[in-house]
């Protein structure tokens, strides 16, 4: 006949290989033959609760722990039981028993962490599954839920904007999981946004080693790239970063003016014309529904006067100047046009009445407005119903007889539309301030646009606005003049090769 350690012997091999039905068998039986045999209340409680009846195991680990109270694995054991009947507090405290009657525990170390988890208690968590791996490096389910605790707290430290504090964590994390590309991708972006950028170029690249298709590892390298000096590798990295992804807009932004940059303009004259065609197919394939163009404009025998229209705000010296200047060259170069200039309360009254002074229309907004809603104020001129035709430009360039060679071919053209590109770094469908049209023909834009503005927080917001609300609109009713992009409008009439240059136009501020 066995012995009650042999049959203990048994039953334990018998749960250990899964087959529980047997093992409680058999440990039911050595509690007939020793109602307090402790390990067989001990192994019978925890089969319980893998069976997932944790309410009966728990009075029989309960009884173990009167016979052998200081067991440290059938306290860790009582924990996982309450754990599993999501008794979190009673669970933590379990846990603890075990862990000050043995501080090398790593196992209940890692479980004490899922239960400081469900408690809300990261910090503890994290804390406790350090011990863990301290305890025991080679514990994989420990090593594997501290790099995701650090991942995850690394993550939301940075999108916090506390870069800064997610550093720690994250080089811990790597450190634990040195193939995750995941993490060293996330690092990367702290070093990156906490001013590192020179430290920030390893983890991206260890991130695109482990996965050479990281499509946003590939282009945030080459940001940095770039912003560290190195063009030529920038460009390198950001033309695989095209090569991955076609269509991804701010890799192909980027490797434009870095070909620029590097005296590569065929180049980058090449990829300018791919990021345009991109653009329209996205804008065509994502417009949202709008009316089609009438035949005429709304009230068109009201509209009467043409009008070469600016936005102006803000405490900038140069386009302040710029407004001023243009509010001159306007009568010159557009005779019997007006120049219009909108503006908020933070134009100083010297430079309005100055502007004034020299003819231009001024179009008071609400006041601290040009913030937000500055950009567009331009395109409030399709609205007006007195207007007949209208030019958006920017103060930051100056109208010029370059220019007004095309702008009379556009009237000529009988297209409703203009839209002019002047420099190999236009890639806009439609620059904000090149572009001009019949008014009373789109939808009210100021509505669209304010309602735009409050959701959209990009750096060129107008130039998203546009693409979106205007171009589906327009695109097949426009006179587009193009300096550089082959095939991508038509060539400037002769005489149009003045001082007029978009390139130095606002990609910012006031327009």
């Amino acid at each position: 006949m066995a012995t009650i350690t042999e049959a203990l012997t048994i039953a334990l091999d018998l749960h250990i290989a899964g087959r529980f039905g047997e093992a409680q068998e058999l440990y039911s039986r050595i509690l007939d033959a020793d109602p307090d045999q402790p390990d067989a209340l001990h192994f019978l409680g925890v089969l319980t609760g893998q069976l997932g009846q944790g309410e009966v195991g728990l009075p029989l680990i309960a009884r173990a722990l009167v016979f052998r109270p200081e067991a440290e694995d059938i306290h860790a054991n009582r924990g996982n039981l309450l754990r599993g009947l999501e008794r979190m507090g009673e669970a933590a405290d379990a846990y603890r028993h075990a862990l000050a009657l043995r501080p090398d525990f790593a196992e209940a170390w890692t479980d004490h962490a899922s239960a400081l988890r469900s408690l809300g208690d990261g910090d503890g968590a994290i804390t406790a599954l350090d011990r863990a791996v301290r305890a025991a490096p080679d514990l994989e389910a420990a090593r594997e839920r501290l790099a995701a605790s650090l991942h995850e707290r690394g993550r939301l430290l940075i999108e916090a904007g506390r870069a800064s504090l997610a550093l720690p964590f994250l080089f811990r994390a790597v450190e634990l999981a040195p193939l995750d590309a995941d993490l060293a991708f996330l690092l990367g972006n702290a070093l990156y946004a906490a001013g590192l950028r020179e430290d920030s170029l390893a983890p991206y690249r260890r991130a695109v080693m482990l996965v050479p298709d990281f499509l946003s590892a590939t282009f945030n390298l080459g940001i940095a790239l770039g912003q560290t000096g190195r063009l030529a590798v920038a460009v390198a990295v950001l033309s695989h970063a095209v090569r991955i992804d076609p269509t991804h807009l701010d890799a192909l932004e980027n490797l434009i003016p870095a070909l620029y940059a590097l005296g590569r303009e065929a180049e980058a004259n090449v990829w300018a014309g791919a990021a345009l065609r991109e653009k329209n197919r996205q804008a065509v394939a994502h417009a949202p529904a709008l009316p089609e163009l009438p035949a005429a404009p709304r009230a068109a025998e009201a509209r009467t006067r043409d009008v070469v229209v600016f936005g102006l705000w803000g405490s900038s010296a140069p386009h302040r100047q710029g407004a001023l200047e243009n509010a001159r060259l306007v009568p010159v170069l557009y005779p019997g046009w007006v120049c219009r200039v909108y503006h908020d309360d933070s134009t100083p009254a010297a430079i309005l009445a100055e502007l004034a002074a020299s003819g231009a229309e001024l179009v008071a907004m609400a006041p601290g407005s040009g913030v937000r809603n500055g950009p567009y104020w331009r395109f409030f001129a399709s609205d007006d119903p007195t207007v007949r035709r209208f030019l958006c430009r920017d103060c930051g360039s100056r109208v010029g007889p370059g220019e007004v060679a095309a702008v009379k071919a556009w009237i000529a053209s009988e297209q409703p539309f203009h839209i002019m590109r002047t420099h190999v770094l236009q890639t806009d469908l439609i620059p904000a301030g090149q572009w001009g049209g019949i008014a009373g023909l789109l939808p009210e834009l100021r509505g669209l646009a304010e309602r735009f503005a409050r959701a959209d927080t990009s750096r060129r917001p107008e130039q998203g606005f546009l693409r979106r609300f205007v171009w589906p609109a327009i695109r097949d009713h426009a006179l587009i003049h193009d300096r550089t992009h082959d095939g991508l409008g038509l060539p400037f009439p002769d005489g149009a090769d003045g001082p007029f240059d978009g390139s130095t136009a606002s990609r910012g501020g006031q327009a």
